[in-house]
């Protein structure tokens, strides 16, 4: 027999006990039936809701029993989640990373709450006939919907954010394109993006460094296709940009209008689309020729822009014309020594090598924020990024809020809050830490919080890398993966 005859088999066999079993509750809801909506029971709404699951060979054999008051409007809740857990699980964004090759925190996270979804059915099932056993049973049945209930909001929360990075993603990739194919665009579209970004930035919300491989050319899920490297280009223009929106607050001259400085970095490698993929996807070092048509971006994105905008555009063009300029004179493409550069520029050039630092790139991985910091300020410090606007970096810390990190005595905790003091130069590496796990690797019942500022002993170590954090915090902790 096949296993598509078999599992017919065991839905129809399912249906019959399902059938067979009393309805006991008046109250009638409207549920999803078919093509048309149908008027039946709370305990009928549930049992269709198992009919879709039937075909688990781990459902209990049996009838279902006569439920009573309190089973039924449990039994009504577990059908609600089960409506959630069947909208979560075909949403195409989420299809889509189900159905990829690579590791995936939110996909293991999701298939765990399916199984606790199966305990629920299974202990349905085996709810006894007596009222007084099966109030006792109520307890266990309203834990495990409890666990459900709780482990769906964390699933659908980091879908939703998974969904509003890839939307960011698309529609500045969709000016990208736009703007190199001549079709109507406005800057208007760049500002409204720049607000959410510093709406996120005036919530304190932590940076997220969003990424698309060099040969996306649509989202996971989506329908709307973009030309290669849009995509990429878009991914990491919006990387520095939220670098952008937390360090002019520190600036004299753009904390009062922040939205010009956050609007260059969401346009300043427009130029980019110009460059082959295929040279963005080399893990070897670039050739010469290679090197040239690379390093010619910043002056073609500042002419597309003059020729797109000639009316508002002569600053951001300055600005993106130089932000690959060096402080010591040896940028490109001009050369331009760092008394030439215009501030802007400047301040771009050095979130922009901040935030290329912190991510995945095709010829190494992301770097730990400390390095990512530390090389920043050296760069400053030899004359190759300007002082001043490095040093603002050091209100993002070493390690930036939601960094996952090992401290001395093996344990593993989540940075929630950092110590803004610039004169104490011990205050950007010891920041609060929410103790996630014991030494040996065991999920701690709940985080513990260390302020390592005022803690006479113990600091942090390094940052956890992407590999450990799945392996120690998916299965509870999926948004910090």
């Amino acid at each position: 027999m096949s296993d598509t005859r078999g599992l017919l088999d065991r839905i129809s066999a399912f249906r019959q006990r399902l059938d067979a079993t009393p309805n006991l509750i008046p109250d009638a809801i409207t549920v999803d039936h078919g093509d048309a909506n149908a008027v039946v029971s709370e305990a009928e709404a549930f049992r269709l809701s198992l009919k879709r699951i039937a075909g688990s060979p781990n459902v209990a054999e049996g009838p279902l029993p006569q439920f009573t008051d309190r089973a039924q409007q449990l039994l009504g809740r577990a059908k609600t989640l089960l409506d959630r857990q069947r909208k979560f699980t075909t949403d195409p964004l989420y299809a889509a990373c189900a159905a990829s090759s690579e590791p995936d925190s939110l996909v293991s996270y999701h298939r765990e709450t399916v199984g606790v979804l199966d305990s629920v059915v299974r202990l349905a099932q085996a709810f006894p006939d007596s009222a007084g056993a099966q109030l006792k049973m109520c307890d266990g049945l309203n834990g495990l919907l409890g666990v459900v209930r709780d482990r769906l909001a964390i699933q659908e929360r980091v879908l939703a954010q998974r969904h509003t990075d890839a939307d960011r993603i698309d529609r500045l990739a969709g000016f990208f394109t736009s703007l190199h194919c001549n079709l109507p665009v406005a800057l208007e579209t760049v500002a409204t993006l720049a607000e959410e970004l510093l709406a996120d930035a005036r919530l304190a919300k932590p940076v997220r460094f969003v990424r698309a491989p060099v040969m996306s050319a649509h989202s996971p899920g989506g329908t709307t296709a973009f030309p290669v490297p849009a995509r990429f280009i878009a991914a990491h223009a919006l990387n520095v940009a939220q670098v952008v929106a937390r360090v002019v607050p520190f600036d004299y001259e753009w904390a009062g209008r922040p939205l010009a400085p956050v609007v260059a970095a969401l346009i300043m490698d427009c130029g980019m689309l110009t460059v082959p993929s295929e040279v963005l996807a080399k893990t070897e070092p670039l050739t010469a020729d290679e090197r040239r048509v690379l390093e010619a971006h910043p002056k073609l994105g500042a002419e597309l822009l003059l020729w797109r905008f000639p009316n508002i555009a002569g600053p951001l063009a300055a600005a993106v014309a130089s932000h690959h300029e060096r402080a010591d004179g040896t940028g490109y493409p001009a050369a331009l020594p760092g008394a030439q550069v215009p501030p802007l520029g400047r301040l771009l050039r050095v979130a922009d090598v901040y935030a290329a630092l912190s991510e995945d790139r095709p010829h190494r991985p992301a770097g730990d924020p400390r390095a990512a910091l530390t090389d920043v300020l050296l760069m400053a410090e030899h004359g190759q990024l300007d002082r001043d606007f490095a040093e603002y970096l050091l209100n993002l810390s070493y390690y930036p809020v939601d960094t996952v990190v090992e401290l001395t005595d093996g344990s593993v905790g989540v940075v929630v809050a950092n110590h803004a003091n610039r004169i104490d130069p011990r205050a950007p590496g010891r920041p609060v830490v929410a103790v996630l796990t014991e030494p040996d690797g065991t999920m701690l019942s709940r985080a513990e919080y260390l302020d390592l500022s005022a803690a006479d002993r113990g600091s942090i170590v390094k940052a956890v890398s992407a590999a450990r954090c799945r392996e120690l915090l998916a299965s509870r902790y999926p948004d910090l993966v």
